[in-house]
């Protein structure tokens, strides 16, 4: 038996006043976090650099909507809510300077989650916060 899949997800990252190097090895990381996934759905994240590097200004995106009328990775598919939170508690960790809001859904074999979720300049932790789906 084959199960549709449905994933969305949504993150917006935001800094000022840092310097240019800062702004590089942040991006960096973040790209090296979802290609280093072991999850299959986070490795294909869509990336919308819009950085201002005159300005000292980090403003990145990551994003990705897949659609699957037939699951093709089963583990990826059930663990993806948890992988997704590690690699968004791993980022707001290592950069804590970052503000981070966004929000992730996903729907599989009758089950359906959606939380939205941001992190605070200061902070080194995502807060999450389930939604109706």
């Amino acid at each position: 038996m084959t199960e549709p899949l449905s994933i969305c997800y949504k993150i917006y990252m935001e800094a000022e006043d840092i310097g240019q190097s800062r702004i590089h090895s942040s991006i960096a990381f973040v790209k090296n976090q979802f290609a280093g996934s072991r999850s299959a759905y986070l490795q294909t994240a869509a990336f919308d650099d819009e950085s201002d590097l005159d300005a000292f200004a980090l403003r990145f995106y990551v994003e990705n909507e897949i659609r699957e009328e037939a699951c093709t990775s089963l583990e990826d598919a059930q663990s993806f809510v948890l992988d997704v939170a590690q690699v968004l508690d791993e980022i707001a960790a290592a950069h804590s300077f970052l503000d981070m809001e966004g929000e992730f859904s996903w729907s599989f074999a009758g089950e359906e989650k959606k939380y939205t979720f941001r992190s605070e300049s200061g902070w080194d932790y995502c807060d999450f916060t389930e939604a109706a789906a």
